[in-house]
């Protein structure tokens, strides 16, 4: 569903939230604790997890798109769009980082192991290897003839981690989903004692209330995303983060009002997604949440934020719930995808290495 949404003529008149919340009560809570604020991929499709991802970043060249509304998203000036470039691809360092692949998943590779794996010329291929040699990301294993990689190429997946890897099941899916509903998307992870924004698209919505909230820290007790991630993570994490919250005494959070927060998450559970306090700020918008999950590990918290004049009550299952919902699905089968890539390409448990940190 396509909403053409007008600027809210009342910002200062706010709806209540008792289609969010059918069980009611859901903010009894104090805001005093702290402030905050694709498509499906098919297994059957034949292309490994990431083709399938990288083919649904390329919205623009979608029927109906005439490449002038690219979008742009964590970057003011950089595109999202990977068919828009600015040179043609470098052979060379496609053929390096095809044999530096090869090597890695062989274990040890003999330059006829890598000509049968990349169909490769030879003598391009050990032009290669000793390029690679000579940074440091190759070895020659002269005790078992062939080549290996080094402690170096763990340098590689020094960026990447859990987070990482819930965007590129996401990003996609997030860009859509705004464009369809017009409201800025964001992801969260786990900070220690607070939800940190990793993600966000409000730079492509016409509706965003701020310029960025990337990099804030909302809090577990009053975020949306605190309050999803808390709902839904596994219990030992849960009586982890209330414990550090109960020794933080600028949090206050004493027996009766973690009482009242437990029943919340209760309630939660029940509805599927979270609900910023109305009593923070900014009170003219609201934000919902839901649990992006990985098993039975929450890995990060999908939310869509709105004006509370913009959607009426009524209308809010319909057009924010139910759309985040669909969105967390797909996001959830796509990092299912990239797990099993990674375990079969890395031959070893990677889940836990992953979002080791999420």
């Amino acid at each position: 569903m396509v909403l053409s949404l007008r600027y809210p003529a009342k910002l200062g008149q706010e709806a209540t939230l008792d289609a969010i919340d059918p069980l009611g009560e859901i903010d009894r809570v104090s805001a005093s604790h702290g402030a905050g604020g694709s498509q499906r991929l098919s297994a059957r499709s034949g292309k490994k997890p990431r083709e399938a991802i990288r083919e649904t970043t390329n919205i623009t060249n979608a029927p109906g798109h005439d490449g002038a509304d690219r979008c742009r998203t964590n970057s003011r000036r950089g595109l999202s769009d990977p068919g828009q470039r600015s040179y043609p691809p470098v052979e060379s360092v496609r053929r390096a980082l095809d044999i530096l692949r090869t090597v890695n998943r062989l274990r040890i590779a003999s330059v006829t192991d890598i000509h049968l794996a990349t169909r490769l010329p030879k003598p391009t291929i050990v032009r290669m290897l000793e390029t690679l040699i000579d940074d440091g990301y190759v070895a020659r294993d002269n005790m078992y003839g062939g080549y290996r990689v080094t402690y170096k190429t763990r340098d590689l997946n020094a960026g990447y981690d859990g987070i990482s890897m819930v965007i590129e099941a996401s990003r996609a899916i997030a860009i859509d989903l705004t464009r369809r509903t017009k409201w800025s998307i964001g992801i969260g992870i786990r900070d220690g004692d607070a939800i940190s924004i990793q993600f966000w698209t409000g730079t492509i919505s016409p509706w965003a209330h701020t310029s960025t909230v990337l990099g804030l820290r909302p809090s577990f007790l009053s975020s949306a995303m605190g309050r999803a991630y808390l709902a839904f993570c596994p219990n030992e994490e849960r009586e982890q983060i209330l414990a550090m919250i109960r020794s933080e005494p600028s949090f206050e959070f004493d027996a009766q009002k973690e009482a009242e927060f437990r029943g919340l998450l209760s309630r939660l559970q029940v509805i599927g997604y979270a609900v910023r306090d109305p009593r923070t700020h900014p009170k003219e918008t609201t934000t919902l949440a839901m649990p992006l999950c990985f098993g039975e590990k929450v890995v990060a918290s999908l939310s869509i934020s709105f004006y509370k004049s913009a959607v009426q009550p009524q209308h809010i299952n319909a057009q924010i719930v139910e759309p985040l919902r669909a969105a967390r699905a797909k996001i959830e089968e796509n990092l299912s995808l990239l797990m099993r890539e990674g375990h079969s390409e890395a031959g070893a448990p990677y889940a836990g290495d992953v979002f080791r940190h999420a």
